[in-house]
């Protein structure tokens, strides 16, 4: 007999770029300013009842990034966590990749959302998707991520040769 679970549904994402200047592919990260125990991170949260995954990815990373016109790629894996902490004593997080043009290399953020989050201060930071050192196991797509990326903007696509 089938089992369904009620879960909370997360997105998170990687916010890739590669600057004409650039060859490398960059993944945006996120430093909480206030809680530095946190690591590093990606943006992520909680989808709303009436959003799909990418508008969650999109919504979240405008949230906390600032990043204006973070345009949605594909979804790369799920996650399913189970524990006391989660409301329904589940968690499904959805991985997907992000293309920003943003030029920023670093800069401060103020999370301005209409949740819990509201007011969290953030450092975010493009870096070298080989040098990212994303914790807590969210970097388990970024391979995955850094690879549809590349081959969905390839190098001579943007302008090199």
């Amino acid at each position: 007999m089938r089992e369904f679970l009620d879960f909370r549904q997360r997105a998170a994402s990687y916010v890739m770029r590669r600057l004409p200047e650039r060859s490398e592919i960059e993944v945006l990260v996120i430093l909480h300013r206030d809680s530095p125990e946190a690591g590093v991170q990606i943006p992520g949260g909680g989808a709303l009842p009436h959003e799909t995954i990418g508008e969650a990815a999109v919504r979240e990373v405008r949230e906390e990034t600032g990043v204006a016109t973070p345009v949605f790629g594909e979804v790369l894996g799920n996650l399913l966590f189970r524990g006391p902490m989660y409301e329904h004593g589940h968690q499904v997080t959805s991985y997907s990749w992000l293309r920003t043009m943003d030029a920023r290399d670093a800069w401060d953020h103020t999370v301005v959302s209409h949740d819990e989050d509201d007011g969290l201060r953030m450092r975010c930071e493009f870096r070298p998707v080989d040098r990212a050192a994303i914790g807590f196991g969210m970097d388990r797509f970024l391979p995955l991520a850094a690879a549809r990326f590349a081959a969905a903007f390839p190098v001579a696509a943007l302008g090199r040769g």
